[in-house]
């Protein structure tokens, strides 16, 4: 239902979570914020490294009392809500936490960190409260304070040349066509003052030439501001989004794994009015108040009274929108969170429409899309409704100056205390300038001020670490002979989850084949990114060539190693293309060799357009069997020295997979083969199982049944 009510304000500000399994982080966040600490998500996840598969009250209540609130976990039918010591957090539908802040009647307010603070009956809380909650009260330890890390403008624009002297050209021009605004009104004066009673046509031609040029150099300003205007904020929106865009493409891969992608473009798309604010809005600001300031004087000098009632109309105008500016900002964040929420439903909808229409699920995907969209809606019809309020509250706050100001300066005029009929035109005109420039400084100072959120969504990109490959030794070259070895790994996805590796221990000797199979969910997809360096264990080592990943060099590793995975994709473009994953000068005969080994060339060849075909989205103008060979072909097109395939080969068919493996087997590489098939598995030197986090070896002479732990060779 579209939610067109008013509003009530809370005493704790929401905070939405980033992540998908991080609603607990959030919910403490809120409450630590309601005690005192000021601190933002961000702070709180890099200091405490929420699960990807979620936080269990064990989890929460352990969060809670390293950050120095005693957490009591209590049990409770719904008709206690009330007594509980509030804010606290309740578990929601099994597999959420949100903020209570106070019940009142039989409504309760909710913070709820995957959408919006809102007033519930308790019939309906009832249909989401689990009946545990946790209360949150501070300890001795709990320390208030600002902790929060803020992003800052400079940050954004660093090393870009060339703004300085653009801002200043649009300044100079923009006080320029101001120039003309102040003239105007005298213009005016001396033809209704002078002019008119006179009879002076003379005089009149005289005053309509010389504004005439006046208007022409105006207009020559003007134009030139646009160009300049036009240029710089191309230039300023080009820095700001590839700056941005460096940043994000060099995060850690569990930074993306844990956010949806529309959440991640919503986020990359607050550029936009950062661009907007700093080529046209701090311009316009600065010209808008010396503009005012220059109009104020004058109007002081034609009158202090009516300039008085000008300073009052705008200071009331002022106080109105601060007033509303919190509304407005928690309004724009819901618009902004839910549009991504909307943009990320479409794309996942759009990506497996297959499955819906083999389900026949189209209707109850259209359902759940139409309940993103719905909460879009809302939102905005939240923001165009605070909007109305304000441009009401204009209106009438300008309107009865307006009336005010026409009873005194005609009062004036009629008891003649020197005030003429072509002054009243002119400050009428000024009083006019001053309005418009002033409400406008307003309106900038509000946006400026508004940046704040979108420079915090942004912050989620630009303060995240960068992945570990981009950081020291990122230069080191090291030539790879292909061992790689781990030595005693314990990992987990966070320290309060249980261990997915469990003091793993294995060595591959250059050129050996090694094949780990076990049961899904032991460990081999986690153990695969340890291998490439993508993530990085909780203790012990990952050798390369008996050096460790930080001293043999990220980069230099990941450009003699490739991989074909689960996850691996394909990109719009040619077969050739994506076997050379848009190599800048494509080398078509190692293409086609990789083809070749890949077992893929026939099939090629026999495309219309053979090498040239285009790859649909993310490959699906392809077969399953198909695009997991040109994958593996682009793999191989790096020449690698060590080659890790995670279910590489589990869409080929027998003939196919023995071709693949001769020709690779050929090639003399070390190959570590995660795998389930049989015959994929006994192709291999030596096969090892991972169960339960551990690594064993298998016994190929024996029974085949695991063996004891593997040691390091």
């Amino acid at each position: 239902m579209l939610d067109i009510g008013f509003f009530s304000r809370s005493k704790i500000r929401l905070v939405r979570q980033t992540e998908v399994a991080e609603c607990g982080l959030a919910s403490l966040t809120m409450v630590a914020n309601f005690h005192g600490l000021d601190v933002d998500l961000g702070t709180m996840r890099r200091r405490f490294a929420p699960s990807l598969r979620g936080a269990a009250l064990r989890s929460l209540i352990g969060l809670a009392d390293r950050i120095g609130l005693t957490p009591r976990a209590v049990k409770l039918p719904l008709t206690e809500l009330a007594n509980l010591h509030v804010p606290a957090v309740l578990h929601w539908d099994m597999n959420h936490y949100v903020v209570l802040e106070r019940v009142k009647g039989d409504k309760a307010l909710i913070h709820n960190p995957d959408g919006r603070s809102i007033w519930l009956p308790l019939a309906e809380v009832s249909n989401h409260f689990t009946g545990v909650a946790l209360e949150l009260r501070p300890s001795n330890n709990f320390e208030t304070g600002k902790q929060r890390e803020r992003l800052r403008l400079s940050q954004l624009w660093h090393r870009m040349t060339g703004m300085k002297r653009a801002l200043v050209q649009i300044l100079v021009l923009s006080l320029v066509l101001q120039a003309f605004v102040l003239a105007s009104p005298y213009y005016m004066q001396i033809a209704v003052d002078n002019a008119l009673p006179a009879l002076d046509h003379d005089l009149l031609t005289v005053l309509a030439i010389g504004f005439g040029l006046f208007t022409l150099i105006n207009a020559g300003a003007s134009l030139l501001r646009s160009f300049v205007l036009m240029v710089a904020g191309t230039s300023l929106g080009f820095g700001l989004a590839s700056n941005v865009a460096r940043r994000l493409f060099r995060l850690p891969i569990d930074w993306f794994e844990k956010r949806h992608t529309g959440d991640i473009l919503s986020r990359f798309q607050s550029i936009t009015p950062i661009q907007n604010m700093l080529t046209q809005g701090a311009v316009a600001a600065l010209v808008d108040g010396v503009m005012a300031l220059l109009t104020l004087a004058l109007m002081f000098w034609y009158s202090p009274m009516l300039a008085l009632v000008a300073v009052v109309a705008f200071l009331l105008y002022g106080a109105s929108r601060l007033i509303s500016f919190s509304f407005e900002r928690e309004a724009q964040e819901a618009a902004i969170v839910t549009g991504g929420k909307e943009q990320s439903t479409m794309i996942e909808t759009l990506r497996g429409m297959t499955t819906l229409r083999l389900f026949g699920r189209e209707t109850l995907r259209h359902a759940f899309w139409q309940t993103r969209l719905t909460d879009a809606v809302n939102a905005d019809v939240r923001v165009a409704r605070i909007g109305i309020w304000q441009s009401t509250a204009n209106s009438v706050i300008f309107g009865i100056e307006n009336i005010v100001t026409v009873w005194l300066a005609v009062g004036f005029v009629m008891d003649g205390a020197g005030f003429s009929v072509g002054m009243v035109f002119a400050y009428t005109a000024y009083k006019a300038q001053f309005i418009q420039k002033s409400a406008a400084l307003i309106d900038q100072a509000i946006a400026f001020k508004m940046l704040g959120l979108h420079l915090e969504r942004l912050s989620d990109i630009a303060l995240s670490p960068e992945d570990k490959s981009f950081g020291a030794g990122a230069d080191i070259e090291t030539e790879l002979k292909g061992k790689i070895e781990l030595r005693d790994i314990y990992y987990r996805y966070s320290p309060t989850d249980p261990l997915v590796l469990d003091g793993v221990n294995m060595t591959v000797e250059p050129g050996e084949h090694v094949a780990i199979t076990g049961p899904s969910g032991g460990g081999k997809s986690t153990m695969v990114k340890l291998l490439l360096g993508l993530v990085e264990p909780e203790s012990g080592q990952v050798l390369v060539d008996g050096l460790p990943m930080d001293r043999f060099g990220y980069k230099s590793f990941h450009e003699q190693v490739a991989a074909v995975l689960q996850s691996d994709s394909l990109f719009a473009g040619s077969l050739a293309e994506n076997i050379a994953l848009f190599d800048e000068s494509v080398d078509m005969e190692r293409v086609v060799a990789s083809a070749t080994a890949a077992s893929i060339h026939d099939d090629i060849k026999a495309m219309p357009m053979q090498y040239e075909t285009l790859v649909g989205d993310m490959g699906s103008t392809l077969s399953g069997g198909q695009k997991q060979r040109v994958l593996l072909a682009r793999a191989l097109y790096r020449q690698p020295k060590i080659l890790i395939m995670d279910e590489g080969t589990a869409h080929l068919d027998a003939a196919h997979e023995r071709a693949v493996n001769a020709a690779i087997g050929a090639m003399g590489i070390t190959r570590i083969i995660i795998a389930h098939r049989r015959e994929t598995i006994e192709a291999a030197e030596r096969i090892m199982v991972m169960a339960g986090g551990k690594l064993m070896a298998v016994d190929r002479q024996g029974s085949g049944l695991p063996s004891a732990p593997h040691n390091p060779a």
